[in-house]
């Protein structure tokens, strides 16, 4: 689910950097104190807390949680339509509807501790989530789980490429496989190649503003469109699906990679600025 461990690590990593010292201390007294703060420690607690290889002893107790990481929507409609793929008036169980409630109960002050402290670790995690296009995939193909293939000689399948298996790729063969290092890139290509995008990514752009507690409903609409224009071709524009393996390799590569490190910074910027 979501970006492996690097990416989220990275995602909260960027977000750390833009917190202010009011949002620094908020943090330190919802996280367990031997974080000190830094929320990237705990960037990948909602995976490790669903499978037994993780968590023996009580991974059954956290599997509701498992369709909170993602939202399916209809295959290559090119929208996110949350009255129809996240149960809008009834569940909202997905990673869209977990957001704007995880946000509404850090926010209340009548919560208990564990509960807006858990509720702060889930938000961490699912902000990373709503920005690997991916966790907004096709219903068809379980987002891009069931569409399997070959990236150069490695053996994968697409929802996978893109929580990993690329980050990995570009650490080990830019960056002396220090993640550090990439870390480095990402914040000075935040400060550079997008210092000005970054107003319009922090800004929500809702008709109806005053509804949302938390602007991941329009994340998840950047979702979509990726997916139908690039995520989901093959290097010769071609739409991938279940029923033939894919083979990418470097052109696929360069030119996803390139949205993907957009896609780890705009999650950094908004789980930072609190947008």
């Amino acid at each position: 689910y979501g970006w492996g461990g690097d990416g989220h690590s990275l995602t909260a990593a960027i977000a750390q950097t833009l917190l202010t010292n009011d949002s620094l201390n908020f943090v330190r007294d919802h996280l367990p104190w031997y974080t000190s703060g830094n929320i990237s420690m705990l960037a990948s607690w909602p995976d490790y807390i669903i499978y037994p290889d993780t968590n023996p002893v009580d991974y059954l107790n956290w599997q509701w949680s498992k369709e909170l990481h993602y939202v399916d929507t209809t295959d290559w409609s090119c929208v996110y339509d949350r009255e129809q793929d996240c149960n809008w008036s009834s569940g909202q169980e997905c990673v869209d509807g977990s957001i704007q409630n995880y946000t509404a109960r850090l926010a209340d002050t009548q919560q208990d501790e564990i509960q807006r402290n858990e509720a702060l670790k889930f938000l961490i995690h699912f902000i990373g989530d709503a920005h690997q296009p991916l966790h907004a995939g096709f219903r068809g193909d379980r987002g891009g789980n069931s569409i399997r293939g070959h990236f150069f000689d490695k053996e994968t399948n697409l929802h996978s490429l893109w929580d990993t298996v690329m980050i990995e790729r570009r650490i080990s063969q830019d960056f002396h496989s220090q993640p550090l290092l990439y870390l480095d890139y990402l914040i000075n290509q935040m400060k550079t190649r997008y210092a000005q995008n970054i107003s319009d990514w922090t800004h929500c752009p809702s008709s109806d503003e005053s509804r949302y507690l938390a602007c991941s409903t329009s994340w998840l609409i950047e979702d979509a469109k990726l997916n139908c224009e690039l995520v989901y071709r093959d290097e010769n524009n071609q739409p991938m699906s279940v029923s033939k393996e894919f083979n990418l390799g470097q052109t696929y590569y360069n030119t996803r990679m390139v949205i993907l490190e957009q896609r780890l910074i705009q999650g950094g910027l908004r789980l930072g600025t609190g947008n």
